[in-house]
């Protein structure tokens, strides 16, 4: 009952920190999580901060508080929510998973449903796992 998450950075290569999914029985998904290289600006995930605590040194407005943060816990998030709208259509945990799986894209090949040691079943798509949705459950 357990979805796997790798994280990708931006150019939808494999980060650098993240594990990769091993096994083909461990069910796993990739979804974005930045590149986790300390320094650059916008190459990771912008989050919402506290007030003060904020980045200025890469060009967000002064009084916002936006940060970038990489990791596998900014690419869970991803892979929940699409989790998330598929179940929100009355799918059943089995079957939300069965079609965020199905419906995830390999990189630069854009097969999906398809198993690979460094992505899992794929990046997770959101508007295809919500088409299938639609006509799956």
């Amino acid at each position: 009952g357990v979805l796997c998450v790798t994280a990708t950075d931006k150019r939808e290569l494999r980060s650098w920190y993240s594990n990769t999914p091993i096994k083909p029985d461990l069910l796993s998904v990739a979804a974005p999580g930045g590149s986790g290289l300390v320094g650059l600006c916008f190459e990771d995930i912008v989050s919402t901060v506290p007030p003060g605590t904020g980045l200025d040194g890469c060009g967000y407005p002064a009084n916002q508080a936006y940060d970038e943060y990489a990791g596998t816990s900014m690419a869970a998030p991803h892979a929940a929510g699409v989790v998330a709208l598929v179940a929100s259509m009355g799918c059943s945990r089995e079957q939300s998973i069965d079609i965020v799986t199905a419906s995830a894209r390999q990189p630069f090949t854009n097969l999906r449903g398809a198993w690979t040691p460094a992505y899992g079943y794929g990046i997770v798509d959101a508007a295809a796992a919500v088409q299938a949705a639609q006509s799956g459950c």
